[in-house]
């Protein structure tokens, strides 16, 4: 899932990416994830959670659900931590584990994240990554997946050029995919999906495929 070098020159850029791309408020994905929560008690897990941002900012304004970020990355890791820490979070948990083979039970979870993740993983990881969310994820929760996407508008697709420009070989494929046949064939089903500023949210159920 990559070199722990790889992670740390990841690690540096990450966040600076975030404000970037999502900085606008009224369409970011990252908003979009949390007005899809509700205010109930909710288990969550933040799959491959990085630098932390979704999970802190997911915990920050719902303190009724228990956050739950794993990484395989210590150096992502390290600066979620980090983030947490001045944030004074206390609905947070960080743990060190390779997401394709969790040791968390199965159906633990009301809601699994995979936030720009996919895109970037080979077919056969990408495929462990979702057979793992469903083992995990209780029968009526929801895996809530955030992908880029590109932008119709001439004035956005110049800063999407240099996201494709860095992305990985196959990333140009991935956007042209049909995604309820991608997730179909892992035992989901797409029930909604939200557009936002160079990316969507997408909210999969589980299905009786597999």
């Amino acid at each position: 899932m990559g070199t722990d070098e790889s992670y740390q020159n990841s690690a540096k850029i990450y966040d600076v990416l975030d404000r970037t791309y999502f900085r606008k408020a009224v369409s970011s994905p990252r908003n979009a994830v949390i007005s899809l929560l509700g205010d109930e008690p909710l288990t969550v897990l933040d799959m491959c959670t990085g630098t932390g941002t979704n999970e802190i900012a997911i915990a920050g304004t719902r303190s009724n659900a228990k956050v739950i970020g794993i990484d395989i990355s210590d150096a992502m890791l390290q600066k979620a931590a980090a983030k947490v820490e001045k944030e004074a979070i206390p609905n947070v948990k960080l743990i060190h584990m390779d997401a394709t083979k969790m040791q968390f039970p199965g159906e633990k979870f009301d809601v699994v994240l995979i936030s720009l993740v996919l895109h970037e993983s080979s077919p056969d990881l990408a495929e462990q990554l979702l057979l793992e969310a469903r083992r995990v994820l209780k029968t009526a929760g929801k895996v809530i997946v955030v992908e880029w996407e590109e932008p119709a508008s001439l004035l956005k697709k110049i800063p999407f050029y240099l996201i494709k420009k860095t992305e990985p070989i196959g990333f140009e494929g991935f956007l042209k995919c049909e995604m309820h046949q991608y997730f179909f064939r892992f035992g989901f089903e797409i029930t909604q999906t939200i557009h936002c500023d160079y990316s969507k949210v997408m909210v999969l159920k589980k299905n009786d495929h597999i």
